[in-house]
């Protein structure tokens, strides 16, 4: 299956093969590694230090703004706002000392309790769906609405347990698929495994990626054979510009390591589709022809 994505490190769109795969190749998976290292290590660093911080406090009773700030886990700015804002007790001992005590830090964190606050901003339930009600209505799966919102960002709101999604979205989605009323010729899923060769999960895969209409009937899935044909055609003529590694082994008597080799001397771009490694014919052909 080919998911279209976004990579994490450099920020450039690519195909992965797999559901997982967040980097467009091996060297920005690399450095996406080293990165995560290196922020796992500040954060243990940071934890250490301030855990010795709260060790060092721990039988103290009178603390400095900065001591203060260190104990709670904020900046010292946000001390002076609640000392400010008469939220937080404070003793001025000279123009240049000041102490906060333990007790007033208790009091403050014990007096005011988490209370949860609800967005301000207006939320017109006639214009999102559940995600029963996009199953009931589109006729799919329940954990299908789940993870296609979740993998294509669709827009959403949470009130208590429920998620409410976006009905723009989620129509425009559907809308791709509809069906074309004047399609009268369909092929069942066996008569694209016997004429094409595919498996079931290759043609879903095929009808997903090029939005070919389809219909359900009986029980019974059927696809648009004009758009099926010219999907694969279009796919055909794609592949008659490639190579396969195979292909260019063959047609130029080498060794497979002799025609990475090349490729990888000339830097001439590669992808992989489905098994096969293919590259562009006219740029190897262009080497090729240069090396004779």
């Amino acid at each position: 299956m080919e998911v279209k994505r976004i990579c994490q490190w450099c920020g450039k769109p690519f195909i992965a093969q797999k559901t997982t795969t967040n980097y467009c190749s091996p060297q920005c998976s690399k450095r996406g590694y080293k990165h995560r290292m290196k922020e796992r290590r500040m954060e243990l660093i940071q934890s250490q230090d301030l855990l010795e911080v709260k060790k060092r406090l721990e039988n103290q009773e009178y603390f400095t703004f900065s001591q203060a700030a260190k104990l709670m886990g904020v900046s010292r700015q946000y001390i002076y706002k609640l000392v400010k804002e008469d939220k937080l007790r404070a003793s001025r001992i000279s123009s240049r000392m000041s102490f906060i005590r333990r007790t007033d830090i208790e009091l403050l964190l014990k007096s005011k309790p988490y209370e949860r606050v609800m967005s301000k901003v207006e939320f017109d339930i006639a214009e999102y769906y559940t995600a029963e009600e996009i199953a009931e209505k589109y006729k799919v799966n329940t954990k299908w609405v789940w993870t296609y919102t979740r993998e294509h960002n669709v827009p959403k709101v949470k009130i208590r347990q429920f998620n409410y999604y976006s009905k723009k979205h989620i129509d425009a989605t559907f809308a791709k698929y509809k069906t074309d009323n004047d399609l009268t010729e369909w092929y069942t899923p066996e008569e694209i495994e016997q004429k094409y060769g595919m498996s079931r999960v290759a043609i879903r895969s095929h009808v997903y990626r090029n939005n070919i209409p389809s219909k359900k009937e009986h029980g019974q899935i059927f696809y648009s054979k004009l758009h099926f044909d010219l999907s694969k055609q279009t796919a055909e003529d794609n592949a008659s510009e490639y190579y396969t590694v195979q292909e260019a082994m063959k047609k130029y008597n080498l060794t497979r390591d002799s025609v990475y080799g090349i490729l990888q001397f000339h830097e001439i771009k590669r992808e992989k589709k489905g098994r096969f490694v293919r590259f562009l014919k006219v740029e190897f052909d262009h080497v090729m022809g240069a090396r004779k």
